[in-house]
C-alpha cells in the first residue's frame, strides 16, 4: 500500500493539501504493470488496522500527474490523496513526484512511465528510463570496468576490485552474450531492471 500518510506529509511539506478519497483523473507516473489492482488488497483491508492507500497528485498546465501504487477503483481500505498546483510548470511537478517515488518509496527508476518523462522534457534527467535499459546498463558497467582497470590493472581487476564490481562485470558479460544469441533476452533484462525484487521470488 506504499507510504504512510505521515511519511508522505513529512517529505511533501505543509504546502500540499490532503483529502480522503480517490485522486483526480489524470496520467499516472508509474507504468501500469507496477500498479496493483484494487482487488489485490482485499485481504489487507479486512483487518482491524487497515492500511491507508496513499496517492500524490500534482496539477500542471491543466493536467493531473498522479502517483500511486494501486490503480484507481473501489477499495475497502481508506484512501488519502495529496494534491498541489504547479501552474504551468510540468517539469517541476513531474520531478517532484519522481523524487518522491525514488526517495520515499524506494522504487526502481525503471518503474517510471517514460511517456510522462518525455512529456515533461525530463529524459535528460532520467536517460535510463527513456532509453534502452540494456544499453544503459552496458554503458555503466563498461565505465566501471574502465575505472577498475585504470586503478588496478587489467590482469588484477577481478581480484582487487572487490566482489561488487566483479559480479556486475560478470553479469554484463553474460547479458551481452545471451542477448547476442537471443535478442528476446533483452526483454528479460528490462523486466529485471524494472522490478529487481522478482529475483528474490525466483531464487529465494
Amino acid at each position: 500500500m506504499a507510504a504512510s500518510i505521515q511519511a508522505a506529509r513529512a517529505w511533501l511539506g505543509a504546502d500540499w493539501d490532503v483529502y480522503w478519497g480517490q485522486p483526480p483523473r489524470g496520467v499516472y507516473l508509474l507504468k501500469e504493470a507496477y500498479m496493483a489492482e484494487p482487488k489485490d488488497g482485499v485481504e489487507m483491508c479486512r483487518g482491524v488496522d487497515k492500511p491507508v492507500v496513499v496517492y500524490v497528485a500534482a496539477s500542471a498546465a491543466g493536467l493531473w500527474i498522479v502517483y500511486g501504487r494501486v490503480k484507481p477503483g473501489v477499495v475497502d481500505c481508506p484512501v488519502a490523496t495529496f494534491i498541489k498546483e504547479f501552474g504551468g510548470d510540468v517539469k517541476k511537478a513531474v520531478r517532484t513526484l519522481a523524487r518522491f517515488v525514488i526517495e520515499v518509496e524506494r522504487l526502481p527508476v525503471f518503474q517510471l512511465n517514460p511517456e510522462v518523462l518525455q512529456f515533461a522534457g525530463m529524459c535528460d534527467e532520467y536517460p535510463a528510463v527513456c532509453g534502452d535499459p540494456f544499453d544503459v546498463v552496458k554503458r555503466v558497467v563498461e565505465e566501471a570496468g574502465r575505472k577498475t582497470r585504470r586503478s588496478h590493472g587489467a590482469e588484477t581487476s577481478h581480484r582487487s576490485s572487490g566482489p561488487g564490481l566483479w559480479v556486475v562485470d560478470e553479469l554484463a558479460r553474460l547479458f551481452r552474450d545471451l542477448a547476442s544469441e537471443d535478442p528476446s533476452f533483452v526483454d528479460v533484462l528490462r523486466k529485471v531492471l524494472e522490478d529487481p525484487q522478482r529475483l528474490r521470488v525466483c531464487y529465494a
